[in-house]
């Protein structure tokens, strides 16, 4: 059974103890650091700008650039899979055309 451990993070100043799976603390405060890096994005275009608006902002920006990902996750695997099927297509194209010499010389 794997160990739950607490980490302490910082999101825009404030250290929060966040509890994760042990061996996901890297992964934890690496995603901590993404959110602080959006959040000073955001606080430098607009200085006045509530902590609830700016971590809301915050949570649109980063939810946004993982559709964007799965988009173009999505957009590659359907690239790939019609690769894959113009390669098969091309593959019996060829058989059929080899069968039908055959054909024609008997």
């Amino acid at each position: 059974m794997s160990e739950t451990v607490t980490v302490k993070i910082e999101i825009n100043g404030v250290v929060y103890p966040v509890s994760c799976m042990s061996g996901e603390e890297d992964r934890l405060i690496k995603s901590s650091k993404e959110v602080n890096q959006v959040i000073a994005g955001l606080a430098n275009i607009s200085k006045n700008v509530g902590e609830t608006r700016l971590l809301a902002m915050t949570s649109l920006i980063l939810a946004d650039k993982l559709n964007e990902q799965y988009n173009t996750e999505d957009k590659n695997k359907y690239y790939n899979q019609m690769n894959d099927l113009v390669s098969w297509l091309e593959k019996a194209t060829e058989r059929m055309n080899k069968v039908a010499k055959l054909l024609e010389n008997k």
